[in-house]
């Protein structure tokens, strides 16, 4: 039996939540609550980080395996169908955070406000491949890839998943 999308989506984001927490170990604070974690972006509380949006391995396509394509959005999908779209995650907002993206064998932490301006200069529909916006109809998001070397640049933290320490 197939798992629909947004189903397998919502369970890989959980387990990412979960990696990152078992990694930070007595670093972990809290969970942010679900207002929080919708609308202020970010899910846990770290003691050396401040407020971490923890964002599972990705696929670069819905049918493929993770291949920890680096999804960065822009704005979030409109919910319910006649909501506006807001700034998404990608987005600095008012709280200070971080956002800890998923790559294979790390998580690397960015600053969203240090790349903003740098994002909006760089990103357009014109492109292709990395810094493409991308968009779904009917559904008022906005997103792009960037490629890894970027967000290893623009990191502040990088946090080491050993894969033997998760078992």
């Amino acid at each position: 039996m197939k798992i629909p999308y947004r189903k397998r989506n919502l369970a890989q984001g959980k387990a990412g939540e979960e990696e990152f927490i078992k990694l930070r170990g007595n670093k972990f604070v809290r969970r942010a609550t679900p207002d929080e974690d919708m609308n202020e972006h970010w899910d846990i509380e770290d003691s050396e980080f401040g407020k971490v949006d923890i964002k599972s391995g990705k696929r670069s396509s819905h049918k493929g395996d993770v291949d920890f394509t680096i999804w960065w959005e822009l704005k979030t999908v409109k919910r319910p169908p006649n909501y506006k779209s807001q700034p998404g995650w990608g987005v600095p907002n008012s709280v200070s955070r971080l956002i800890a993206v998923r790559a294979e064998d790390c998580f690397y932490l960015i600053d969203p406000s240090d790349i903003y301006e740098d994002l909006q200069s760089r990103c357009s529909f014109d492109n292709k491949g990395y810094f493409c916006l991308v968009t779904r109809p009917n559904r008022g998001d906005l997103i792009t890839t960037l490629p890894l070397d970027y967000v290893q640049k623009y990191a502040k933290h990088k946090v080491v998943v050993d894969n033997n320490d998760l078992q």
